[in-house]
């Protein structure tokens, strides 16, 4: 009984609305039913990884934009516009790349006498380096420890772990590697250096045998091969778990050392690598995508100095998985370096419509801090600005949210919406609902997975997504509605803490594509206005 999203749009009073969705765009690209469903209901598409910088840029700083290019192609074809997502964040950034370049100054030392770390890894920080496979071994990181599980006895190498280098390793140069090891019984390892292509030895580590105590190992191999780019281990005869802590790989013997920067040059440097990353997108995209979040999820949820405002995120406290920029440029300069580049690539490259930069972010409608931390973006939005040049055209809130059964929460949630989109729209600023997507959760407090949720579940859901759509267009006044995006077209898939709200009844559609009661009240919110 409903048509399409996209058509409920009033273009009299809402002329420049953005009808958006969050889009995997592999999938996009191949034409199928996401692709079918996108087009007919959608003005404008963001890309959910393809376009951040761990998707793009290699280990050693080169770049492919073929899937970029692709997919602002095709969506042209299709009648389609592309918001770009993202110019800087901490997460997803190509962190091999961007340490090397903090290494220092490269130095010569006397033959011999210097070494460089290629790998330091205590697991600390809950991330793995290594890849895997064979005889489904499993590896995980637990306590601080990787654990390599093997069900069964089988050849050595039929089970391995790898880490790949970006650089290849020199022939002729000696490698080093310490680690603490111990396993569920007696057993042993193997290591050496590989070249992929025919997986042809480099080089091989002595064998380490362990047991279930902890033991600290050291162990030598001179790589003997040119082209040789990964580190193998094979355990495939030990069937049951292994436990490696504090690896550290090392090549020894090199005639040269680091030169630690000093604050001004990692600044410098890192300048110039945000410079060369953003020239390159606005090469490619500049004529096509002319809105983007320059900057995603900045703000972080720590007064630390009692100023009544959140600083920025920051290796301080955040995962060491993520690369903080603030901490090398300001929290001052991170926001306007990016805004700079991002305007003078936009209008080298011939982009001509103007270029809108948002900064987007989460629980900006959060009620547990009466919205603090929108109240904290604003405060900073006046920082980077107050320099007279920075100039900010819009704020992006992300809104993964959830209907509560509690009707006290629920209430809350719905005023400190509210009161999100009058501070947002007191701000001259456009107003851009980002990533919406939506949870259930019971009076007990509990997520409630897709399949259990039931059909006054579904209509509450779809109550809650009318109240939010129709909220945007009472207090945003039209000259500031830049639109709202969808995240999750259909449910999600997998179990409840799995992937991207897994589990979750979050999309206006199910799995196979079938309209929810969520996609009645979207398109009732935007008819109401």
């Amino acid at each position: 009984a409903y048509d399409c999203l996209k058509n409920y749009v009033n273009r009299q009073t809402s002329p420049d609305f953005k009808m958006g969705g969050g889009i995997t765009v592999s999938e996009y690209l191949r034409q199928g039913k996401e692709y079918e469903v996108a087009v007919a209901n959608l003005n404008e598409m963001t890309a959910g990884n393809a376009m951040k910088q761990s998707s793009v840029m290699r280990r050693d700083g080169t770049m492919d934009f073929t899937q970029v290019r692709n997919f602002i192609e095709l969506a042209e074809r299709s009648g389609m516009t592309v918001y770009g997502h993202t110019l800087a964040w901490h997460a997803q950034q190509q962190n091999h790349y961007l340490n090397e370049v903090l290494k220092g100054k490269k130095v010569e030392v006397p033959s011999g006498t210097g070494s460089e770390v290629i790998l330091d890894a205590d697991f600390n920080d809950g991330q793995n380096p290594f890849n895997g496979w064979g005889n489904e071994s499993t590896r995980e990181v637990k306590d601080g420890v990787l654990k390599v599980t093997n069900p069964s006895s089988v050849e050595s190498w039929k089970a391995q772990i790898a880490y790949d280098v970006a650089t290849p390793f020199e022939n002729g140069l000696e490698y080093k590697m310490n680690f603490r090891i111990k396993g569920s019984s007696a057993g042993h390892i193997s290591s050496g250096l590989q070249i992929t292509d025919g997986y042809k030895s480099a080089g091989e580590f002595p064998t380490v045998n362990f047991d279930t105590q902890w033991k600290d190992v050291e162990i030598k191999c001179s790589c003997n091969a040119a082209g040789a780019t990964r580190l193998i281990f094979s355990f495939g005869e030990f069937a049951g778990d292994i436990y490696i802590d504090d690896f550290v790989l090392t090549a020894t013997g090199v005639s040269y050392t680091f030169e630690p920067l000093t604050p001004e040059e990692k600044k410098e440097v890192l300048t110039e690598v945000l410079d060369k990353w953003i020239k390159g997108m606005m090469e490619v995209t500049a004529t096509r995508v002319s809105a983007w979040d320059a900057v995603n999820e900045p703000i972080s949820g720590r007064d630390t100095n009692g100023d009544g405002f959140y600083e920025l995120e920051s290796a301080a406290w955040g995962s060491a998985n993520n690369f903080y920029w603030q901490d090398y440029l300001g929290s001052g300069d991170y926001i306007r370096i990016v805004i700079a580049k991002a305007r003078k690539y936009y209008a080298e490259y011939g982009g001509t419509a103007p270029l809108r930069l948002f900064i987007n972010d989460y629980n900006l409608e959060s009620d547990w801090d009466d919205n603090k931390k929108l109240k904290s973006l604003i405060h900073w939005i006046g920082v980077w600005e107050s320099d007279g040049v920075t100039k900010i055209d819009g704020i992006g809130t992300q809104m993964h949210v959830s209907y509560y059964e509690n009707p006290d929460i629920q209430k809350s949630k719905e005023e400190h919406y509210v009161k999100m989109l009058q501070l947002m729209a007191n701000t001259g600023k456009l107003v851009k609902i980002s990533e919406l997507d939506m949870g259930y959760v019971d009076r007990n407090g509990n997520t409630v997975a897709t399949e259990q949720m039931q059909d006054h579940q579904h209509r509450a859901m779809a109550g809650y997504y009318e109240f939010i759509v129709r909220k945007y267009f009472e207090i945003v006044p039209p000259a500031q509605q830049y639109g709202i995006t969808q995240w999750c077209l259909t449910d999600a898939p997998g179990a409840l803490g799995t992937g991207w709200r897994g589990g979750e009844p979050v999309g206006l559609w199910d799995v196979n594509f079938n309209r929810k009661y969520a996609y009645a009240g979207f398109a009732d919110g935007l008819r109401a206005k």
